[in-house]
């Protein structure tokens, strides 16, 4: 779709860091502007409607929020917005999900700049964008990153994460520069999990990890 301004783009993700590079990035594109960066998925309707996008960047496992039930919810206040998930879980069911819920785009932060310029732009030409690739990619639905098998621990996708990041024996510094997150907020993640598990030590989180297949 042809249009005399360039297109209004938000972007929904609590990692500030990526958040910020997705800013950098997209602002040298001619035909993509960037309208607003949401942090926390409370302020996504308000920032939608201050800020009238035509393309949301939307995470999929965001801080005290599932982003596929916000995608629907903002599909169900503002029709007219377009949804692209761009996220870090590399899982068919995941993609399955989203394209269930009649969101409009699914793809890796892993992604190329091209690729992922080309999904932007699919998109907002009305057209469905979920990576074909992703499904012979993608780990066993019953892998250590599988929504149930978070749920069944208590844990985040990212809490997780975290937790495998920790066995391969990576420090706080590594698993921010690997999650593009930052150094705190693994810290708050670490505490989050030793309360949820009821662990004090590394070498219990440890063993944890490897006694679930972590």
């Amino acid at each position: 779709m042809n249009r005399p301004n360039p297109a209004r783009l938000l972007l929904i993700d609590d990692h500030r860091i990526f958040n910020d590079a997705l800013v950098s990035l997209l602002s040298t594109q001619p035909d993509l502007m960037i309208c607003g960066q949401v942090f926390d998925a409370a302020d996504a309707l308000p920032a939608i409607q201050r800020t009238s996008p035509h393309l949301i960047l939307l995470d999929i496992n965001l801080h005290h929020s599932n982003g596929i039930d916000l995608g629907k919810t903002i599909m169900a206040n503002f029709p007219a917005v377009r949804i692209l998930m761009l996220t870090m879980y590399n899982q068919t069911r995941l993609m399955d999900e989203s394209r269930r819920a009649g969101l409009h785009g699914y793809m890796l932060k892993e992604a190329k700049t091209a690729d992922l310029l080309r999904g932007i732009r699919a998109v907002l030409a009305n057209e469905t964008h979920f990576v074909g690739e992703l499904a012979n990619k993608a780990a066993p639905i019953d892998d250590a990153f599988g929504d149930e098998f978070a749920r069944r621990l208590n844990l985040s996708f990212r809490e997780v994460e975290v937790v495998a990041l920790v066995r391969e024996g990576l420090n706080n510094e590594q698993i921010a520069a690997r999650m593009h997150i930052s150094v705190e907020t693994v810290k708050t993640h670490r505490k989050n999990i030793h309360f949820k598990l009821g662990i004090t030590k590394v070498t219990d989180l440890i063993q944890f990890a490897l006694r679930h297949g972590i």
